[in-house]
C-alpha cells in the first residue's frame, strides 16, 4: 500500500485514496443519510494509516458529501493523558513498588509497546530484572531467556548499560536486521531475537534526582510497528512517575524501619529502667519510715518529695512502654466485668494522696457493670485527673461525674483551668502534643498521656471526647458500653 500523507486525506473520501479500506461505520452513516437522515459525524481509526479521522457525512440532492479531518494528534494526546492517569493510579495504589511496577509493565503492553521490561540497580551494582510483560503472556519466558543468554554487560557501549551509566534514554524507533546482528553475541542469541521480534526499542532511565536507579525497556515487535517521538515522551513521563513511586516506597520503608528501631529501643529501655527505679523507690520508702521513727520531719518530708518524683519517673516509663505497645499492636486489654464506681474512687484516692493542692468533687453513680480492663480504665481516669490538676494551676477545684445514658456509662472530669483553644482541640490526642497556658508557658510532660488514654478507651469500644473554652477550663468525657448479660442479649 502506498504511503499517503494525512493532509492528502482532508476533504476527500477515504475510498478515493484507499479503495481497499472499507470502514463499516462510515458506510453505515452514508446509508442512513442517503435514506433521509440528518448529517452525521463519525470517528474512525484507519489501521493501515495509524490515523484517527472525523468524517462528516452531509446529504446532497443526488447523494452525500464526506469530509474527513485528521484528529490523530488530538486523540494521541487524549490517550497519552488517560494512560498516564491510569499508570499514576496504579503507582500510588501501594507502597510496594515491586508490585506496582509489575502492574505498570502489564498496563504498558500493548498500549505503548508489545513487550516491556523493568530493571532495577541493586545496592551491589547488579541489574535485577524486576518485571517483564509481553502482549503474548506465553512469550514472557523468551525475554527472560534472552536475559540469561545475554546478561547485562555494564561496560557495553549502547543499550541498557549505557542508560544506567549515563541516565540518558536510548531511542531506536526502527530496529534493522543489521542492528540485531551487531547486538547478538552469537547465532543462538540472534535466533532468539528473531523469535521475540524487534521492530523498535526505547530504553528510558528511572532517576531519583541525579541518580539513576534503573530503567524501563519498551519493545515493539509486531511487523510495521515503530516508535515515534510522542511514544518516547510518554515513556519518559511514565518513568518519571515510576521513579517517584520507588522513592516514596523506599522512604516509607526506611521510616518504618526507623520506627521499629525506636519502638524496640523504647521497649528495652523501659524494661531496663523499671528495675533500678523500683529499687530506688523501695529504698526511699525504707529511709522515709526510718526518718519517721526518729521523728526527723525535715528528712521525712524530703524523702516524701523524692518519692513523688520517683512515681513520676515510673509513670513516664510506663507511658513510653505503652506507646511502644500501641504502635506495635501489642497493648494488652483484659476482658472482664468490673465495677466502674470502684475504679473511679480508687483513682481519685490515688491522685488525692499524691497531690494536696486541689480538691476533687465526686458525684453520681453507675449501676451497670462494664466489661474490660479495670487497671487500664483506672489508668485513663488517673491521667485525666492528673492533667486537670496540672492545667489548672490557679484554680483548685476538680469535678468528677458518673452516669448512664442510652446503653452507655460515662465519666466526666472537669477542671476550671487554662482551657484549650478551639483550633487545637483535635490535636491534644496526638502523640507529644502539649497544651500551652495563656502566657504560652509549656507544662512538663511528654505529651503522650491523652494519646494512650484515647487508645485504651477505643479498644474498649468507647470514646474519649473533650470540650473546652480557652481560659475557662476543660471537660473530658469517657464513654463505655454497658456489659450485656446473655439473657439481655437474647442468648
Amino acid at each position: 500500500m502506498a504511503h499517503v500523507a494525512a493532509e492528502e486525506m482532508v476533504g476527500r473520501h477515504v475510498l478515493e485514496v484507499f479503495p481497499d479500506i472499507e470502514p463499516s461505520d462510515i458506510h453505515a452513516a452514508v446509508r442512513r443519510v442517503m435514506a433521509g437522515g440528518p448529517a452525521e459525524r463519525v470517528e474512525t481509526f484507519y489501521a493501515p494509516l495509524r490515523m484517527w479521522g472525523i468524517n462528516s457525512v452531509y446529504p446532497l440532492a443526488d447523494g452525500v458529501a464526506i469530509l474527513s479531518h485528521d484528529i490523530t494528534a488530538q486523540r494521541a494526546l487524549e490517550q497519552d493523558l488517560a494512560f498516564l492517569a491510569q499508570a499514576s493510579r496504579i503507582l500510588s495504589s501501594s507502597l510496594n513498588y515491586q508490585r506496582t511496577l509489575r502492574a505498570v509493565a502489564r498496563l504498558v503492553v500493548p498500549t505503548i509497546c508489545d513487550w516491556c521490561a523493568v530493571d532495577i540497580l541493586t545496592d551491589s551494582g547488579q541489574v535485577d530484572l524486576l518485571a517483564v510483560a509481553h502482549v503474548d503472556p506465553q512469550k514472557v519466558h523468551w525475554a527472560q531467556e534472552l536475559r540469561k543468554t545475554e546478561p547485562v554487560d555494564m561496560d557495553a557501549p549502547t543499550g541498557l548499560p549505557k542508560v544506567l551509566r549515563t541516565g540518558k534514554a536510548e531511542f531506536y524507533p526502527v530496529v534493522t536486521e543489521e542492528m540485531m546482528v551487531a547486538a547478538a553475541k552469537d547465532q543462538a542469541a540472534l535466533d532468539l531475537m528473531h523469535e521475540i521480534g524487534f521492530s523498535g526499542v526505547m530504553i528510558v532511565p528511572l532517576k531519583l534526582r541525579t541518580r539513576t536507579i534503573g530503567a524501563i525497556t519498551f519493545v515493539a515487535s509486531q511487523p510495521g510497528r515503530h516508535f515515534t517521538d510522542a511514544d518516547l515522551a510518554t515513556a519518559q513521563k511514565l518513568a518519571s512517575r515510576a521513579a517517584l513511586a520507588i522513592e516514596n516506597s523506599r522512604l516509607y520503608e526506611a521510616s518504618q524501619k526507623a520506627v521499629a528501631l525506636r519502638d524496640d529501643f523504647i521497649s528495652v529501655a523501659s524494661h531496663e529502667l523499671r528495675t533500678p527505679v523500683t529499687s530506688l523507690k523501695i529504698y526511699t520508702q525504707v529511709l522515709q519510715r526510718q526518718a519517721e521513727r526518729r521523728d526527723d520531719q525535715e528528712l521525712s518530708s524530703a524523702l516524701a518529695k523524692m518519692g513523688v518524683q520517683i512515681n513520676k519517673i515510673t509513670t513516664l516509663i510506663g507511658d513510653m512502654l505503652d506507646v511502644s505497645k500501641i504502635e506495635s499492636g501489642k497493648l494488652a486489654i483484659q476482658q472482664e466485668p468490673f465495677d466502674l464506681n470502684a475504679v473511679v474512687t480508687e483513682a481519685i484516692e490515688g491522685v488525692r494522696a499524691a497531690s494536696t493542692s486541689h480538691s476533687i468533687g465526686h458525684t453520681g453513680r453507675i449501676e451497670s457493670d462494664v466489661r474490660g480492663d479495670p487497671d487500664r480504665i483506672g489508668q485513663v481516669i488517673t491521667n485525666l485527673l492528673s492533667n486537670a490538676i496540672k492545667y489548672s494551676p490557679r484554680r483548685t477545684e476538680i469535678l468528677v461525674r458518673l452516669g448512664e445514658a442510652h446503653g452507655e456509662v460515662f465519666v466526666e472530669v472537669e477542671d476550671f483551668g487554662i482551657g484549650i483553644d478551639q483550633d487545637h482541640l483535635d490535636r491534644i490526642f496526638e502523640r507529644f502534643y502539649r497544651v500551652n497556658s495563656l502566657d504560652e508557658k509549656t507544662f512538663p510532660g511528654l505529651g503522650i498521656g491523652l494519646y494512650i488514654s484515647r487508645e485504651i478507651v477505643h479498644r474498649h469500644g468507647g470514646s474519649l471526647e473533650v470540650t473546652s473554652t480557652k481560659g475557662s477550663g476543660t471537660q473530658f468525657r469517657v464513654t463505655l458500653p454497658i456489659e450485656t448479660t446473655r439473657d439481655e442479649a437474647g442468648i
